[in-house]
Parts: C-alpha cells; sequence; structure tokens
C-alpha cells in the first residue's frame, strides 16, 4: 500500500511545472483585475462631476469584464494552489498568508456581485446626468464602498503575493486587521476627495474643445 501511495504522488519536476503554470494564471489574473480595477476607480474620479455619457458607461463595462476575469483566474489559480499543496506539499497549508488571501478574495467576490447587481445599472441610469450629483447620501456612501473595496481587496493579495518574507510568520488575524484598517483609511480619504463642491455642470466631449492653460494668450 506504501509503494503504491508513493507512485500516486507526483515527481518534484511534475510539482514544480504545475507551480509555474498556476502562477501564471494567478499574475494573469492579478493584471486583468488589479489594472482594470486601478484604471476605473481613476476614470470614475476623472469623471465624477461630469455628465456621464453613453461612451463612458459603455467603456465602464467593458473593463468591468476584464476585472470579472482576472477574478475568475484568481479562484481557478487558488483553487490549484492548494490542491497541489495538498497532495505535495501540505506543509504549505498551514500558511496563514494564504487563508488571509482567501478570506479577502471572497470579499472581493462578494463586492463584485454588488456592483455587476447596483452599481453598472446605477451608472445607466445616470447617462444625461452627473454621477454623484443630486443622489441620497446613502447611495453616494454605497458607491464610495465599493470603489474602496475593490481596489483595496485587489492591492493586498498584489501586496502579500510580494512578501515571502511573511510566510508563515504572520498571523491570518493580523494581516486581516491590517485589511481592515486600509480599508477605513480608503474610505475616509475617498469620502474626502469625492465631497461635494459648488461646481458647474461639465460634458466630457468640452475637455477635448478646451485650450490649454496660457494657450491664446500669446500673439
Amino acid at each position: 500500500m506504501a509503494a503504491l501511495d508513493t507512485l500516486l504522488l507526483p515527481t518534484p519536476a511534475l510539482v514544480s511545472y504545475i507551480r509555474t503554470l498556476l502562477r501564471l494564471f494567478h499574475f494573469a489574473g492579478l493584471v486583468l483585475g488589479f489594472g482594470g480595477a486601478v484604471f476605473l476607480d481613476l476614470m470614475l474620479s476623472r469623471y465624477r462631476r461630469m455628465v456621464v455619457s453613453a461612451e463612458l458607461a459603455a467603456n465602464v463595462e467593458w473593463i468591468s469584464r476584464f476585472v470579472a476575469s482576472g477574478l475568475l483566474l484568481l479562484w481557478l489559480s487558488g483553487a490549484g494552489f492548494l490542491a497541489l499543496y495538498a497532495v505535495a506539499e501540505p506543509d504549505k497549508l498551514m500558511n496563514p498568508k494564504i487563508w488571509a488571501n482567501i478570506a479577502i478574495v471572497g470579499i472581493l467576490t462578494i463586492n463584485g456581485l454588488a456592483i455587476h447587481r447596483f452599481v453598472l445599472p446605477f451608472l445607466r441610469q445616470r447617462i444625461g446626468s452627473q454621477l454623484l450629483t443630486g443622489i441620497k447620501p446613502g447611495t453616494k456612501v454605497a458607491l464610495i464602498g465599493c470603489g474602496v473595496i475593490s481596489i483595496v481587496s485587489w492591492t493586498v493579495p498584489v501586496i502579500l503575493g510580494a512578501a515571502p518574507q511573511l510566510n508563515f510568520v504572520v498571523p491570518c488575524a493580523i494581516i486581516l486587521a491590517a485589511y481592515i484598517l486600509m480599508l477605513v483609511q480608503a474610505f475616509l480619504i475617498a469620502t474626502f476627495v469625492m465631497r461635494e463642491r459648488a461646481h458647474s455642470t461639465i460634458h466630457p466631449e468640452t475637455l477635448a474643445g478646451q485650450p490649454a492653460a496660457g494657450e491664446g494668450l500669446t500673439a
């Protein structure tokens, strides 16, 4: 029986190839998700006081598909890593960083469902109006919260993946506490940045026609 178990175990070379393949999928997921989330947050912050156009809404929905694809790749590669560790490297399942990552990606998934269920339809409804002007405070808080959870929850897995020094050292609870602290700080900053100001309505298409600072002042 022991000999059979030995034969069924993957060879070190096979484990290495599988690990490399899973890393490629994992990195691809992080690139799509993190890059898309940052781009969306910057775009919506840029146009938050402008009239929402159909083109802007379509671009946001298009980029959100890449973010969703990145999240799917994270889950698939993560499940692959867990299966690989269970078979070939069971000691790695004791790494608290893995379970903190799973918890954060779970929160990211719930937030992604909320974005597709509520935020994207809200954005379509705002076509022809300014994004945040005149909406209920609770709605504005929910929108800011979704954006903050998205960007922070994509950033933390990137940091954890780039910090092998945390392996088997920092407890899962400490990592999650730091993650929650980052969420609170980011939410306060975003709320301050997105606060209401006295301003006039700006249409996105007018930006292209605006002269640069100082343009037209010289002969």
